[in-house]
Order: C-alpha cells, then structure tokens, then sequence
C-alpha cells in the first residue's frame, strides 16, 4: 500500500479532492477530524494545556470547550496557534501512523490518502511516497472562505495570510491539482491524477 500526502491552502478544494480519491476506493484519513476528535476530548491533560495557552475564556460554563472561541484566537495569534504545531500535531502524526500501521495488515488497499493543511511545515511529508498539492486561484480561495465561514473579506484575509505560502507546498508536489472553476473541472482534474499515480505506482 503507497502513502500519498495531500495537502493545499484553507478552501482550496481539499476535501472535495479527498472525496473523490475515497470514491476511487482510496483509504482515505484527515488530519482535521483526528485533531478535532483530540483537541475537543474529555481528556484533561489537553484540556490543561488548552486552559494553560488560551485561558479560560475559551470554555463554556459546563467545561467544554467554546470552539468559535478557541478557533478565532487559533487564526489570529501565531504564538498560540503554536499550540497546534507543537502540542496536538504530533498526537495527530502517533494516530495516523496507528492506522496505517492497523491497514498495512489488511492489503486491501493500493492507496492511503492522508489529507493535511500542515503537511509541508511539519516535515510529514517526508514520510509519503508522493506528495500531491491542490491549488486555487487566490481570489476563488478568498470567496470560498468568505462564504464558507461567514467573514468578511478582511477575516479571511487574515486567516489566508496566515497560513504557510502555496508557493512552498508546490515545490515538494509530486502532482498538482488546480480547483479552480467547476467542479466537474475539479473532478477531471483529480481523475487525471489518480491515472498517473497508478501508472507510475502500480504499472
């Protein structure tokens, strides 16, 4: 089974590219699910570290943690959006390689997709056998944001810029896939790209 890293921008069209790979009878993992099943668990000593970094006005009155809170500091603060490098990413990094660990028994699939924004900036990508990168026009990505999570324009500036530069991810691509336009351009776009991973992994 071959490990392919996928990573992009925020809204660059990531999870629609993921979809379709998992239709393509891809095993198919994202980072964001593992880190949100960690960061918003019972356990305490995440919790700890939470109130530790964010304070306590990130939590409800029950305890819990208030995630439009906790998000908006995310964007907005690079020393605390640390917390996510450097605290949960490597939780996040043991979880996958547990469940690659668990498939690679199984031999039931050729591919294992593993979806994340950080793929580049924490050196993952290293331990892929390719890399692919997804990409948008900057001005589709902007309204996509926008759209998606209710901001203004210069809210999702702000979490665009601070992000890892595109132009970084693109130079450790294997393959790229350009989201911009349709989606039935996405998807033949992805289509394309799976064909060359199985000519060049499989043939």
């Amino acid at each position: 089974m071959y490990k392919i890293g996928l990573t992009g921008g925020i809204c660059s069209g990531k999870s629609y590219v993921l979809k379709i790979l998992e239709n393509l009878k891809c095993y198919t993992v994202k980072a964001d699910d593992i880190s949100k099943e960690i960061i918003f668990s019972d356990n305490n000593d995440i919790k700890l570290k939470i109130l530790e970094i964010f304070g306590k006005e990130v939590f409800l009155k029950d305890n819990t943690l208030n995630k439009d809170a906790f998000t908006k500091i995310l964007f907005s603060d690079n020393e605390k959006r640390d917390f996510i490098n450097n605290v949960i990413h490597p939780l996040v990094i043991e979880e996958r390689r547990k469940i690659l660990k668990d498939l690679e028994n199984t031999n039931v699939y050729n591919f294992f997709v593993y979806e994340s924004a950080l793929l580049v900036e924490s050196n993952s990508y290293e331990e892929f056998d390719k890399i692919i990168v997804v990409y948008t026009n900057p001005e589709e990505q902007l309204e996509r944001l926008m759209k998606r999570d209710g901001l203004s324009e210069d809210e999702a500036n702000i979490k665009i810029k601070a992000q890892f530069p595109l132009s970084e991810k693109l130079k450790i691509a294997d393959y790229t896939i350009n989201t911009s336009g349709t989606v039935e351009s996405t998807k033949k776009n992805t289509l394309e790209t799976f064909f060359l991973l199985e000519k060049d992994l499989l043939s």
